[in-house]
């Protein structure tokens, strides 16, 4: 069960892990979106405004979407794996390793595997971890950073038989529907 926010319901403190590199640039992206916005109202273009508003929403609404959106919600229960237009509820019981590659992994126990798009590997391999040059082990536990703590989360889990739930992310996707269709009405009033 999901609370209204998306993440996993209960009253224990719950924990997420996102991209903040990508979140840095979605919002100079926004900052940019905002130049061209308020250019056009300081300079009292309003249909230069009404034209670019629909197509600035929809882009800035598309690197949200790709980019701040996927993100890892877990407390002790589940793991709730938001990706771009899929949303992975996964009892703890269910995954069988938490695995680090480019991006974490889940490991079910009937095979599958849940990819999560927004808890890529910590950034820096090879560079000063710690306030100190970096050794290969130390390396290897700032990579699997993300993995080591999902997995103790998991080692620690009580038994459960709830089901893994997968399903469309509905709102965004609905949204994002509203703003391109706008957007196409946008170009052809302007182009027609």
């Amino acid at each position: 069960m999901t609370s209204p926010t998306g993440r996993p319901a209960g009253h224990e403190r719950q924990y997420v892990l996102r991209d903040t590199g990508s979140a840095v640039v979605f919002w100079v992206a926004v900052a940019v979106f905002g130049l061209l916005l308020g250019d056009n109202i300081a300079r009292g273009d309003w249909a230069t405004f009404g034209f670019t508003l629909p197509l600035v929403l929809l882009g800035a609404w598309l690197l949200w979407f790709v980019l701040v959106h996927p993100h890892v919600c877990y407390d002790s229960q589940r793991v709730l794996v938001v990706n771009i237009g899929r949303v992975h509820e996964l009892p703890w019981s269910r995954v069988s390793a938490v695995r680090q590659r480019l991006s974490v992994v889940f490991e079910m126990d009937d095979g599958t595997t849940v990819t999560a798009a927004g808890a890529s590997a910590p950034r820096g391999m090879g560079t000063i971890v710690g306030g100190i040059t970096g050794k290969l082990g130390e390396n290897a536990i700032h990579f699997n950073r993300n993995a080591l703590t999902l997995d103790a989360m998991r080692g620690s889990a009580a038994p459960s038989g709830a089901p893994i739930v997968s399903r469309w992310d509905s709102i965004p996707l609905a949204t994002g529907a509203v703003l391109l269709v706008a957007a196409i009405v946008d170009l052809g009033l302007a182009f027609a």
